[in-house]
């Protein structure tokens, strides 16, 4: 019995390091997943452009901007003076998320599914 775990001791130190060498890996893998983008979006650097343009502009003005100064960005559709358009066909509406449950439909229905397990 000594001789076998004598011979099997070494074999612990490789599968340690193998053991090492699999975890090194395994965090390692996702970041390679990932997609590179290197390639500029032009729009979204032209929108960043003005929108430094507008700030630099607000900086150098001796008055903080007024109520009607901020509704003018906003009136062209905008969510907000900062956020403009931007995302807003992404933003979560009634009038485009009817098909999607509700949270409200969702809880109840799971209200129904226990009180049917719990024979009420």
């Amino acid at each position: 019995m000594k001789d076998v775990l004598a011979v099997l001791r070494p074999l612990r130190y490789l599968v340690t390091i193998c053991l090492c060498a699999v975890l090194l890996f395994s965090y390692v893998t996702p970041a390679f997943a990932a997609p590179i983008k290197n390639e500029p979006n032009a729009v979204a650097n032209q929108a960043a452009k003005e929108y430094e343009q507008e700030s630099r502009d607000a900086i150098a003005t001796d008055h903080p901007p007024n109520l009607n100064e901020t509704q003018k960005k906003t009136r062209g559709g905008g969510l907000n003076e900062v956020q403009g358009k931007a995302g807003l066909k992404e933003m979560k509406r009634p009038s485009n998320s009817e098909g999607t449950p509700s949270v409200e439909r969702g809880i109840k229905g799971a209200l129904e599914k226990v009180q049917d397990k719990m024979g009420g």
